[in-house]
Parts: C-alpha cells; structure tokens; sequence
C-alpha cells in the first residue's frame, strides 16, 4: 500500500509538472488564508472523544496550543490519539502559492449551502500528504470538510463546523474519519491493541473511527512562549 501511495504521488507530480493551479482555486484558498492570518497565536480548551472499536478510552481534556507560522502543542493528562494530519498542517500548506497546484473540480451541496471542492497537490515530494480534497464555502471563506490522502495514515477525512470564530476561521467542533489499518496508534496502548487483534476475526471488515475534538475558550493573541513547544 505504501509503494502504491508512493506511485500515485510521483504520478501526480509528474502530471501537473507544467501545470498552473486554476486563478478561481487560488481566489478560494486565499480568502481562507487571509482569514486565518490574522491568528498570530492561540491556546484552546479541547475534549478529545477517540470512538475506536477496538479502544475503551474516555474523553480525554487537553489543551491545545498554536502559535504561527506552523508550530502546534497539545498537553493532556492522558492519552490523547490525535491524527498527524491537525487542523492547522493544512494553513501551512496552503499559505505559499508555491508549495501547491490547485484546480477546482466540482461543486456538492452540504445542508443548505452549496460548496465548492478544491484539490491540492503539494509539489514537495518530502510532504506526507499526498492530495488534499477541500470542500469549500465561498461565501464565508470556510473549510467545511476535507478529505486528506497520505503516506503515513492512509485517507484522512475532516469536517469542521464554526460558530463562535468564523471571523478567523477556528472550528469549535473537528470530526476526524480515519482508516483503522493505517492510523497510527500511541506507542503507550499499541501493544494492548495487537493483543487483542490477535484474537479478533480477520476476515471481518473494521469500522472507520472517529475522533471527534470539541473547542471552547479560545485565547487569540494573548503571546504563547516559545518554550511551550519545546
């Protein structure tokens, strides 16, 4: 599977090689950038639900913190399972027109709004993200939903709801879907897992699982130290 990824990233870069993204994509992806620009930094508040079917894990509180361009914490007292793939990966990408192709490619309605979708193909062959799929509310310069293909952990897919800083476009909700066979697990409970796989039915298919991220009190430029991410 990863000689495959492997294979469709080189067949990706090889296709868009001489390639310009679409002006209408850059537009999209510079009115969500612009938004988030103005976040210089930020600690949030987040009940971490990890709704895997072989873990017995309970919402884990932990706190979250950022500081821009690309430098991301997390504290928590217990084991918080998180995707590599966070939130704010994305902003970086997208934040240097260099770093990426992007086409439009369709359009699909979620509730009542209808988005655009946005693909991404980072030109950095180092990057473990492979495509990025984004669906995108023009109007509120959103990301609604994303759905992320990598080299470490398989297809990523997130959704994002907003409601309390859509002026800075910060979820207060994250909803991760993540392929069971490739998402990486904790080193601290992997060996109980492989245990218990052991015992379990091989032919039967696994559930996706869900990691679901609930925010509250955001403090936006307030300053973080540096030491923090160290």
């Amino acid at each position: 599977m990863r000689k495959f990824l492997q294979i469709a990233l080189f067949v990706s870069l090889s296709l868009f090689a001489n390639a310009q993204s679409s002006p209408e994509a850059l537009k999209l992806l510079n009115g969500i950038t612009q938004k988030f620009n103005k976040v210089r930094d930020y600690q949030v508040d987040a009940v971490i639900d990890a709704r895997i079917s072989f873990l017995k894990i309970l919402p884990q509180k932990a706190k979250v913190f950022y500081k821009s361009p690309n430098k991301f914490h997390v504290e928590s007292t217990g084991i918080a399972i998180l995707p590599k793939q966070n939130f704010d990966q994305l902003f970086t990408l997208i934040a240097n027109e260099n770093n990426f192709m992007a086409f439009i490619s369709g359009n699909e309605k979620i509730g009542d709004a209808m988005m655009q979708i946005v693909n991404v193909v980072p030109l950095a062959d180092t990057s473990d993200l492979i495509l990025a799929k984004l669906w995108v509310d023009a109007k509120q310069d959103l990301i609604v939903k994303s759905q992320l293909t990598t080299k470490s952990n398989g297809t990523v897919l997130i959704e994002y709801i907003y409601k309390t800083w859509t002026s800075l476009a910060l979820p207060d909700k994250t909803i991760f879907t993540v392929d069971i066979k490739r998402f990486k697990i904790p080193k601290a409970i992997s060996a109980d897992i492989n245990s218990k796989s052991k015992t379990e039915d091989p032919t039967k298919p696994q559930k996706p699982g869900r990691i679901i991220i609930d925010f509250s009190n955001y403090k936006i430029n307030k300053g973080i130290d540096d030491n923090i991410f160290r």
